[in-house]
């Protein structure tokens, strides 16, 4: 199966190429063009390249790493995934695409499921469902993987942001009560790499499925852990304090789930992946952070 991928240069592609080669499987990449991701290139890679499945990971790094929730940003990524997906439509190409617990409103006390109706607290978690719900109707032959918190070894991202912070201050502001499965990108990436060696062998398994490492917790359980890690490999001399807010008025968590929390057991029961735990995972992920 010829696979494309969109957005080798990030994180994620970088983490899921590396996993490919080493089990010897080959993966087209594709790395954004430095205009940025036009609409008509859309039909330019499906034109020339013709795959046999598109891997959709353009936008990872402003959904995922940055959140950016600005009209011009998300307007670009509606256009260009917009067209993608009715290219695809038009050649019958599937499609495979990204997207996160952004789509639920957070107010379930336990984890979501594919079966939960959706309703997006803000602008980047309406575009994703938007375009999920388009996928659905173009494209009979889709995957959508939905993750909770996916962390990277990326500066700007919001694990090396945390890194900073608690570097940098001794007392940190956090929010009550907000939970979700912290997954590294490449247990992340372990995951997708599963799901296409799967269809690749052409099983018929399209849908939408969620993933997050095992055992949910809170933001402020994940950064004690974090603090105790960076302690421990000499990189954070004391514990900073947490002064607990109410999740509602963190201005930097407008339109991000209170609960993003994710159950895993569809993608479980169809492809047989395994959760990985997320504490087993970190001490890698937050020494390529302080290289």
């Amino acid at each position: 199966m010829r696979v494309l991928v969109l957005g080798a240069e990030n994180s994620m592609g970088q983490a899921l190429l590396s996993q490919a080669a080493a089990e010897f499987i080959r993966l087209e990449a594709v790395e954004r063009p430095e205009q940025g991701w036009q609409p008509d290139m859309a039909d330019q890679l499906l034109n020339g390249a013709k795959p046999d499945l598109i891997l959709n990971l353009a936008f990872y790094r402003e959904q995922f790493q940055l959140g950016l929730q600005d009209a011009q940003t998300l307007e670009a990524q509606r256009a260009f995934e917009e067209r993608l997906i009715e290219g695809c439509a038009a050649r019958q190409t599937p499609l495979m695409m990204l997207s996160s617990a952004r789509v639920f409103d957070g107010r379930k006390s336990s984890a979501y499921t594919e079966k939960d109706e959706e309703s997006p607290a803000g602008a980047l978690g309406q575009l994703q469902l938007d375009l999920e719900r388009l996928l659905r109707d173009r494209c009979p032959q889709h995957v959508i993987l939905r993750f909770s918190w996916l962390l990277d070894a990326c500066p700007d991202g919001p694990l090396g942001q945390l890194v900073d912070q608690l570097k940098s201050t001794r007392l940190i502001t956090l929010a009550e009560e907000w939970r979700g499965n912290p997954t590294p990108v490449a247990d992340a990436a372990r995951v997708i790499l599963s799901v296409l060696k799967q269809i690749d062998c052409a099983a018929p398994l399209w849908g939408t499925y969620h993933y997050g490492s095992s055992e949910a917790t809170t933001w402020i359980g994940f950064v004690q852990y974090v603090m105790q890690e960076l302690i421990g490999s000499g990189q954070l001399q004391a514990d900073v304090a947490i002064e607990p807010a109410p999740f509602e008025t963190l201005s930097a968590l407008g339109g991000r789930p209170r609960n993003a929390a994710l159950l895993a057991r569809q993608l479980m029961m169809v492809f047989g992946i395994k959760q990985r735990s997320w504490r087993a995972q970190m001490p890698e992920l937050l020494e390529q952070l302080g290289r």
